[in-house]
């Protein structure tokens, strides 16, 4: 963001200072549209860093003083370390008659701090997002202070303490109630892990044109439900099963044909026109009961229930005219079905999505993952099976997740489902896309095989639609994650967390589909609902 702020004022010759009046603009709005009219009666303390930060805040202070009532301001420096920008805020503060504190020790916080046990809100434009170390000192007891003030607490950016790019605080943090931030979300606001920090994030455009964001040096992307609706599935009237794509789940064992229903029947409730379940014979009569609508065939099973090697040739006669396959769920490892999963995803002549034992059939072996024939390969990894493709430690991946995803995609010329707290996908040509959605009540059996259904069918869609070029294949992978993310917190908000199932999903794809499309109601994303 430092950067893009810095092409907006060079290249697009807006002004860094007209870029913070308009931030301050944003903060007194989002006030505003809190508190209303009871915000002219509500006792404000605005707590001022010496960067664009305090800048920011001075010019919430001018706004407050001008059209509610003088906020009490305190500078945590000197006056005179008031730098660029920020220095010409305060000025400007100054002369219209605002007052100024300035606290630059512990002894001068002490006088100051009882002043937050009678403010109703409290505004931290501390510092912004070039913090690198934990803080200490004077600041972390200003920290601790504010946190336990009892105030409305509004973080300009970002809370005092996080890091913008990372994933976790490091240190004493401000817990803020609503956080307020400029022209796009930052890594924290989407991936940390303690998502409470922020409150409800606002994101407020300052001015900045969409040119200097929109360009691929700039490889992390938020998946938002505007882009999502852009990029679904189109239902004409005059359609067909045919115009919907024919799609495969390979998939079940035996004791594990729960897996390939959940697949096959969220393929059917994703769009598809026509599903077919391919299952070890053994297990094909019950892959069968459990839905009508959709189709099975048996193929050659071992003793054990599981795809027989032998059955290879049969599978691939299976998958011709077929739009797109998942390959995984249930699957198991026995050393005959492994050799299937590996030669199936080399020759098969449709996009394939590899789930769960497909993924494990590559453990250490993640270089012999190509499919010969051109086709889309998409990997849908939990952290566990991310490690055992790629020896990355699990630690390791969950904390650099979206550089590790990213050079795996880039190198292996796929798409990779990283699933997770915030599940990111990462595309060959090296961009990422993080969702906002999610809940810890999908971390239940079955999800993961739920999305594998969802991925399937959308690339069978796009497929039938002949919308096949890579940068098709990624909306269409995106979108499949967003929706399934977005069924899942609906089917939270319904169920509650604590019992949710992968067929609570299952149910709330439709309704998950009447929002993006405009017909459910209020969305759940965080960041729209925002503003």
């Amino acid at each position: 963001m430092g950067a893009v702020d810095r092409l907006t004022t060079r290249d697009c010759g807006l002004p860094s200072l007209l870029l913070m009046e308009n931030a301050g603009l944003n903060l007194y709005q989002v006030l505003k549209s809190r508190f209303g009219e009871r915000l002219a009666g509500r006792a404000t303390v605005i707590l001022c860093g010496k960067g664009n930060n305090g800048g920011d805040g001075l010019v919430l202070a001018r706004q407050l003083a001008r059209r509610e009532s003088s906020p009490a301001v305190i500078l945590l420096c000197r006056p005179e370390q008031m730098r660029g920008d920020a220095a010409v805020q305060l000025e400007a503060y100054r002369k219209s008659g605002g007052q100024v504190a300035s606290v630059t020790s512990r002894e001068e916080w002490a006088e100051a701090a009882p002043i937050l046990g009678g403010c109703r809100i409290l505004v931290d434009a501390l510092l912004g997002t070039g913090l690198g170390r934990p803080v200490t000192g004077l600041l972390a007891q200003v920290v601790r202070d504010v946190n336990g003030s009892g105030a409305f607490v509004l973080a300009v950016d970002i809370p005092t303490g996080t890091p913008s790019d990372g994933i976790r605080s490091i240190g004493p943090s401000v817990r803020a109630h609503a956080t307020v931030t400029f022209t796009a979300p930052k890594i924290a606001h989407v991936l940390h892990r303690e998502p409470e920090t922020f409150g409800q994030i606002y994101v407020t455009p300052i001015g900045t044109p969409s040119q200097v964001l929109d360009t691929p040096d700039h490889f992390l992307n938020l998946m938002t439900p505007a882009r999502i609706r852009a990029v679904l599935p189109a239902r004409k009237t005059f359609s067909h099963k045919g115009t919907f794509g024919h799609v495969a789940v390979i998939a079940g064992s035996r004791g594990k044909t729960g897996a390939g229903a959940l697949a096959s029947r969220a393929a059917l409730r994703s769009g598809s026109g026509l599903v077919t379940g391919l299952a070890p014979d053994a297990v094909q009569p019950l892959m069968a009961s459990f839905q009508p609508e959709i189709m099975t065939e048996g193929v050659p099973s071992t003793p054990a229930g599981t795809l027989a090697s032998s059955g290879t040739d049969r599978i691939l006669e299976l998958l011709a005219g077929k739009d797109a396959a998942g390959l995984g769920p249930g699957l198991t490892t026995e050393k005959e079905t492994v050799d299937v999963v590996r030669r199936l995803t080399r020759e098969a002549e449709v996009p394939l999505v590899l789930d769960a034992d497909a993924l494990n059939a590559y453990a250490g072996q993640a270089r012999d993952l190509v499919n010969l024939k051109g086709q889309p390969l998409v990997l849908t990894p939990h952290p566990g099976e991310f490690a055992r493709l790629t020896a990355h430690p699990v630690p390791q991946i969950t904390e650099n997740g979206i550089s590790i995803a990213r050079e795996f995609a880039r190198n292996r010329n796929l798409w990779l489902v990283l699933k997770g707290f915030r599940t990111l996908v990462a595309s060959p040509d090296g961009q990422v896309y993080a969702c906002p959605l999610g809940n810890p009540g999908m971390a239940t059996a079955g999800c993961g095989d739920v999305l594998t259904g969802v991925i399937t069918s959308f690339l069978g869609q796009y497929r039938a639609q002949a919308r096949v070029s890579p940068s098709q294949t990624t909306d269409a992978v995106v979108s499949a994650v967003y929706l399934h993310s977005l069924a899942g917190d609906l089917a939270a908000r319904h169920r509650g967390m604590d019992s949710l199932t992968a067929g609570d999903l299952l149910d709330h794809l439709g309704p998950a589909f009447l929002q993006l499309r405009g017909r459910g109601g209020r969305s759940s994303d965080p960041v729209e609902n925002a503003g």
